[in-house]
């Protein structure tokens, strides 16, 4: 199997070296002296998997990521149209019920 592991460390080894990252290794808590090389290079394949699947496997990944910050964009946008219709609703009501008095007060002069 160690032959195995070298040829899919192969495969990975650009996307390790470019992205630098590795959130497993976020999750391990075992102190660094007590692993040995084969739990080295089992964590470095790790990382190079994840690394396949969030960035090459499934590019749905970054997409979703794009849709997220371009919906808290619309909400925002969304919250500031909805205030300013408020208030040109307000400002068109207060109109109304000012031509409205003046009508009211042509037709008791009239009178």
């Amino acid at each position: 199997t160690q032959g195995n592991i070298k040829d899919v460390l192969s495969l990975f080894s650009g996307d390790a070296e470019k992205d630098d990252f590795c959130p497993a290794k976020e999750l391990t808590d075992e102190p660094k002296e007590a692993k040995t090389e084969e739990d080295e290079e089992f964590s470095l394949w790790m990382c190079q998997v994840q690394i396949f699947f969030t960035t090459k496997f499934f590019p749905a990944y970054q997409h979703e990521i794009v849709l997220r910050k371009k919906i808290k964009e619309n909400q925002v946008r969304d919250a500031e149209l909805s205030e300013l219709r408020r208030i040109k609703d307000e400002e068109l009501a207060k109109l109304i019920a000012g031509r409205e008095e003046e009508e009211a007060k042509r037709q008791e002069a009239a009178v």
